[in-house]
């Protein structure tokens, strides 16, 4: 009697030992999932010299811009890294100011704009970035042009014909201006009316990397 007691005492003992170590491995296997290191968020870097080609969401003219107004822009494709991963999603949006402008003020002294872009939007998040513009297409926007001004010169003359130029870079941005006289060669229009620069919504801009852009993501 005593000896079977004894034994199923010790039965017992074992199972509640044996409980207790499943439960304390439980309890280690959920600590370690507490305390487990999260994978570190996914990267992707665009080397200086990358070009993104966006579509301007505004229409900016010298003749109504102030220094001070933002300006933003669409990716219109996707822009890849060196691993042929997508780095800036079409759709991302490229933001910029108005640093500097000067209004027409006769037909041979034309308008410019001066355009920085300083960052992005991807995928929610904005990077502050250093670019430059190297390639858009503009409209000349002469000042009073009149339906017979425009007979006279041709369709779209000095109305909005595309006659875009980059005149220089400088610390406050990529310097647009109009080209004097391009539109209608000789044209009366052309040689008579002050010569503002337009760019358009929905016009592309090629905008170029100066230094490296790294952009994180989950």
């Amino acid at each position: 009697m005593k000896q079977t007691y004894w034994m199923n005492m010790a039965t017992v003992l074992s199972i509640a030992a044996l409980a207790a170590c499943r439960g304390d491995s439980g309890q280690a296997a959920e600590a370690g999932k507490l305390t487990r290191t999260p994978a570190a968020p996914a990267s992707w870097t665009l080397d200086a010299g990358r070009q993104i080609t966006a579509a301007t969401r505004d229409t900016i003219s010298s003749r109504s811009a102030k220094v001070g107004d933002g300006f933003t822009a669409t990716v219109v494709s996707d822009v890849q890294d060196a691993r042929g991963r997508v780095a800036i999603p079409a759709g991302a949006v490229v933001y910029g100011t108005v640093t500097a402008v000067k209004h027409a003020t006769s037909p041979s002294d034309a308008g410019t704009l001066t355009l920085a872009v300083s960052g992005v939007t991807v995928r929610g998040k904005s990077y502050p970035i250093d670019a430059s513009i190297d390639a858009i297409a503009t409209e000349r926007q002469g000042q009073g042009v009149t339906g017979g001004d425009v007979a006279k010169v041709g369709v779209g003359a000095a109305a909005g014909a595309i006659v875009g130029q980059i005149i220089d870079k400088n610390p406050k941005g990529t310097v647009i201006g109009a080209v004097v006289g391009a539109a209608a060669g000789a044209g009366y229009a052309a040689a008579t009316k002050d010569a503002d620069v337009r760019i358009p919504e929905g016009t592309h801009i090629v905008i170029t990397l100066q230094q490296r852009l790294t952009i994180t993501g989950s």
